[in-house]
């Protein structure tokens, strides 16, 4: 696929799920929307490890004239940030500088609030779980205590200081300076509570055909059907491309590629 620049003003209208705020970038910031295989090695293992089964929808390679870092999103709506040699930096919907369709984001993320063009933003720190203050460590074993605790990063400015713990198959879960619970930011468990899994071998004829012309390269990881505003509709996930959607008939309708609308 051709790179190219996205400017903030372009809409790309693949899907109207993702409601993020339009604004502009600094002067100096670029956006380049990439695929997976551009992603750094260390980012691609990092999201095969911890995030089993779901796909990469888009993703940019992002630089502000000192600094570079990649951006992805998966289809269960999660945002993850990448340095330029594919450590995890940030994590969430308010962690990245673009939406999942490459608009800059207005507000600022984890660690990265508003900046004027050319200024530094604070940054968020990686920290091991074991220095989370003791008050945050119980709530999760008393919580989460069955959960595996994918990353923590402390945020540290003048008006925040708070931790950041991204629990697998939890979300993001946030404590104060001193470990206080403050609110947890939920993974979507299921996009479309309503909709119950098919097997592979079990989708009509049309839609593997259609799936086998158009992206012959790309494996099926899971489908599944249900009723969405109203009309029955079957969902294939497809590595390296989306969410292909086809009606009860199997018919395409279109493809998402920023996560999807729930129920």
């Amino acid at each position: 696929m051709l790179k190219k620049i996205l400017m903030a003003s372009i809409f790309m209208g693949i899907i109207s799920g993702c409601q993020q705020e339009e604004g502009l970038p600094g002067e100096d910031l670029t956006v380049t929307e990439i695929t997976e295989v551009d992603l750094p090695l260390s980012a691609t293992t990092f999201i095969a490890e911890n995030f089993e089964g779901e796909v990469v929808t888009s993703a940019f390679r992002i630089t502000d004239g000192k600094e570079v870092s990649f951006e992805a999103n998966l289809t269960n709506q999660m945002n993850l940030v990448f340095s330029e040699n594919g450590r995890i930096q940030a994590f969430g919907e308010d962690g990245a500088e673009v939406d999942c369709e490459g608009r800059h984001r207005r507000r600022g993320g984890f660690g990265r609030p508003p900046r004027k063009p050319g200024e530094d933003g604070p940054k968020p720190n990686v920290i091991d779980p074991d220095d989370l203050p003791d008050a945050a460590k119980e709530y999760l074993r008393e919580n989460y205590s069955e959960n595996e605790i994918i990353k923590v990063i402390f945020i540290e400015r003048e008006a925040l200081n708070q931790y950041h713990v991204l629990v697998k198959e939890i979300g993001i879960v946030i404590f104060d300076a001193d470990g206080v619970f403050l609110k947890l930011r939920e993974k979507p468990v299921r996009i479309c509570p309503n909709f119950q899994k098919i097997e592979i071998e079990d989708l009509p004829e049309s839609i593997t055909s259609y799936i086998a012309e158009n992206y012959p390269d790309n494996e099926i990881l899971r489908a599944r059907k249900g009723t969405r505003k109203g009309e029955v509709e079957i969902h294939v996930l497809v590595a390296g491309v989306g969410a292909l959607i086809f009606d009860e008939s199997g018919e395409f309708i279109e493809l998402k590629t920023c996560g999807m609308h729930k129920g």
